[in-house]
């Protein structure tokens, strides 16, 4: 059984993908390039970004069917901000928030399904950035090196 699109996978993982590349070019140098390449290929970027495009759309399930629709930390509401990708204006508007969640729920293929899908990916990047994953990817290539050079 296929899981529900709650945001646009490709769009996501098209994104993620773009973030990684550049947190591994951001290490890659003379003394490592052939290493970090080799362990960080493209392949492996992409098939990452869409591991983590699945992750977010389940965390956006989640967080759609929570009763307040809150996330700890999080300064912006789904309940004000998606009201203006409709109405070109911000406002608290509950019932169009649950209509657009009944969409998607539903799986519905519809314009402005898809549409929506495509607004809250923007609306992941906006509210949390690319810094926690960029960050994250580079910790992870740099144990990877540590790992390695120690085992030299």
């Amino acid at each position: 059984m296929e899981e529900k699109r709650y945001i646009n996978i490709d769009n996501m993982a098209a994104r993620l993908y773009q973030v990684l590349k550049d947190a591994r070019e951001s290490m890659i140098d003379d003394e490592n390039k052939v290493f970090i390449m080799e362990s960080f290929s493209d392949e492996l970027l992409e098939e990452e970004s869409y591991e983590m495009a699945w992750r977010f759309n389940s965390n956006m399930k989640e967080y759609l069917h929570k009763p307040d629709h809150r996330l700890c930390g999080n300064f912006n509401n789904i309940d004000y901000d998606y009201p203006y990708h409709i109405y070109g204006k911000v406002t608290y508007d509950a019932p169009l928030v649950n209509a657009m969640i009944a969409r998607l729920d539903d799986n519905e293929d519809s314009k402005l399904a898809n549409e929506d899908r495509n607004f809250l990916v923007d609306w992941l990047f906006e509210t949390f950035g690319t810094w926690g994953i960029s960050y994250n990817f580079q910790d992870e290539i740099s144990e990877t090196l540590y790992v390695e050079f120690e085992n030299q």
